[in-house]
């Protein structure tokens, strides 16, 4: 008998899942690595399922040449004695109020194969609405909201999206290039699993062509304000019951750090003030405003004042 793809130990009712994946190409910010685990670990999110050792032995590496110990699956060991069997991380959480979480590894090999047992999770568990979250490092100015873009599988849906202040992506339309892993999802959704709906958020994050006196680029490696403008998007569109106060503080403070050194940058190097201002010019973005819906009987009742109101006399 062949081996299942997943494994769920339970089924809790289902609204929407946040999806993730660590040592992902499109991380920026740490977005699509860390917000899953931020939303674990804040909400107590327990573990209900998981893909099974068939996608760990079909859909990764067991090392790469020259990367050590960068790729090899986690193992763990006590007084000697094996105490964890290979794992990969590719876990399902019920997060409560109808939030499941998921938090992956993206694949290697086998993308229909991994997309195969994703989307039986999706099925298995009822979800209506699923979304990926992500990041690209870019050139964005630290104290203004960060630029959401969003691609999705119906056409259906996009009058919905359209209410969050989102930019619709036409990645690749206009020459070759490759997919995040959660638009490759996306596209799978819209073309080989058309009875699911899903769709990315891919968020802006700051990041600077300069370079500080230990090496390291300029720019917000862990992005909490990408991770409470996406965050508060999604709660306002799954109606989640979730406090953002803390993504809000953390992202105001990881912001205004940047902010300093670049301004420390720029009072000593004419070229990258340039640059700087520059994009601070340059850069756009959809600011959110929650939408406010209306109950039916009070737009109704709307309508109905509008629709007997006695016209205008002329003046």
């Amino acid at each position: 008998m062949a081996e299942p793809l997943i494994i769920l130990h339970d089924k809790p009712q289902a609204r929407c899942m946040i999806a993730g994946w660590r040592r992902q190409w499109s991380n920026g910010g740490a977005i699509s690595g860390r917000l899953p685990r931020y939303l674990i670990e804040k909400l107590g999110a327990r573990k209900i399922g998981q893909m099974s050792s068939e996608i760990a032995t079909m859909c990764y590496p067991f090392q790469v040449a020259g990367t050590h110990d960068v790729y090899r699956p986690q193992v763990a060991y006590r007084d000697g004695l094996p105490q964890l069997n290979f794992t990969r991380e590719n876990n399902f959480y019920d997060a409560g109020n109808g939030l499941i979480v998921f938090l992956g590894e993206e694949p290697w090999y086998r993308i229909d194969l991994y997309g195969q047992a994703f989307f039986q999770a999706v099925r298995d568990l009822g979800i209506p609405q699923t979304v990926a979250v992500e990041g690209v490092n870019g050139p964005a100015p630290p104290e203004l909201e960060r630029r959401i873009s969003c691609v999705y599988s119906k056409a259906e849906m996009r009058q919905e999206l359209e209410r969050y202040s989102l930019r619709f992506s036409s990645y690749g339309s206009e020459g070759r290039q490759g997919p995040t892993i959660g638009m490759a999802m996306v596209t799978m959704a819209h073309f080989e699993y058309p009875d699911v709906s899903m769709f990315r958020l891919g968020a802006m994050v700051p990041m600077y062509p300069f370079v500080t006196s230990n090496n390291e680029q300029v720019g917000i490696s862990r992005d909490h304000r990408a991770f409470y403008d996406i965050m508060r998007r999604l709660k306002a569109m799954f109606k989640l019951e979730i406090d953002l106060s803390d993504l809000q503080t953390l992202g105001e403070n990881d912001s205004r750090t940047l902010q300093e050194t670049l301004d420390r940058i720029a009072s000593t190097n004419p070229g990258a003030k340039e640059i700087i201002e520059r994009v601070r010019q340059d850069y756009n973005y959809v600011p959110f405003v929650e939408p406010v819906s209306l109950d039916p009987a009070l737009d109704r009742t709307l309508e109905d004042i509008l629709r007997n109101m006695p016209p205008e006399q002329p003046s």
